[in-house]
């Protein structure tokens, strides 16, 4: 099979072991596990110890505190291209790493929680989605739930579980082989493309934004727009200057750290990206909002705030359904 029809996982297993092949003296690894189960991850980790017995130098870039204190026996901190310090890990306390990281103080990473307690927005009942690649079991077999206006339901799983086709399915990714009854707001939904889905209020960020969230060589504004684009286009013509008004909002309002909205947005960062693909979503105006790994290969600041407009969707009542492999 091609690496290509694997999960994002697999391939991330894939890339590991063929640095691994090299036999090297130094490896760096960029965010190895930001793709991988606990599992997958406790296997690495195990790999690391043995190379490290064996003389082995390794560079280990990552965002996840957990990990860093888990197998770094220094750490350095970079933050905007610049270097801010580094300290044995025994003697580095986390707040000092998050300040180093971020360049302030963090009293909270995770904004207090609402109720989330309205009406039923979404209902899902007897969902089943048959396998991507083929396989004769279902990668969802009747699956019933319920998301009230407002709340954000965490969706648990390892991979493989289905999380992430169930997503799929309710956004019609699968078309009509998705089968079930789903109502939102009380109405039925016949779900069998993506457009459809949009028009209904429902938006999905994947979790995998350079190949299915972003076009990586268009412009910040492009890409902002892309999913709500008649609304920039009468008649056929796009309104240039409606577009770029639209950008320069959602740039205040999520934050997103650029010198010009005309620039690639292949040039940002990994946290900035993930806000671009969220204010395309946020532009179409959804009910329903599906989010796979929302916060996956960015950094703590980025993902504070993300949390933080997450909190402040569930208050304008919008539903989430969140996927996350961060169990915080």
């Amino acid at each position: 099979r091609n690496a290509g029809d694997f999960p994002i996982s697999v391939q991330q297993s894939i890339e590991i072991a063929k640095a691994l092949a090299f036999q090297a003296q130094v490896i760096v690894m960029d965010e190895p596990t930001s793709s991988l189960t606990e599992p997958e991850v406790e296997r690495l980790f195990t790999v690391i110890d043995g190379l490290k017995a064996q003389g082995c130098g390794i560079i280990y870039i990552s965002h996840k505190m957990e990990e860093i204190y888990r197998i770094a026996d220094r750490i350095t901190v970079l933050r905007d291209g610049r270097y801010i310090g580094t300290e044995s890990a025994a003697l580095l306390p986390r707040p000092k790493l998050i300040h180093w990281m971020v360049g302030r103080e963090m009293e909270e990473q995770f904004p207090h929680a609402s109720s989330g307690g309205g009406d039923i927005r979404l209902s899902v009942a007897g969902f089943t989605v048959p396998d991507p690649s083929g396989l004769p079991k279902p990668a969802v077999e009747q699956i019933s739930f319920e998301a009230r206006k407002g709340e954000i339901l965490g969706i648990g799983g390892l991979q493989g579980s289905g999380a992430s086709e169930l997503l799929n399915g309710l956004f019609g990714v699968y078309g009509p082989a998705a089968r079930g009854k789903v109502t939102l707001d009380g109405l039925p939904m016949r779900i069998h493309s993506p457009g459809r889905a949009i028009r209904q209020g429902i938006a999905l960020l994947t979790n995998d934004r350079k190949t299915t969230g972003l076009v990586l060589e268009m412009s910040i504004t492009h890409n902002i727009t892309l999913a709500s684009l008649p609304q920039y286009s009468p008649g056929g013509w796009l309104n240039n200057a409606r577009e770029q008004r639209c950008a320069e909002e959602h740039r205040e309002r999520f934050g997103i750290r650029t010198a010009t909205l005309d620039q690639s947005v292949e040039t940002l960062s990994g946290g900035n990206q993930q806000k671009v693909v969220l204010a395309k979503w946020l532009q179409t105006g959804p009910r329903l909002l599906l989010l796979d790994e929302p916060t996956r290969g960015i950094d703590i600041g980025a993902k504070h705030e993300i949390y933080a407009l997450m909190r402040e969707w569930t208050q304008q009542g919008i539903t989430i359904l969140l996927i996350t492999s961060e169990m915080p």
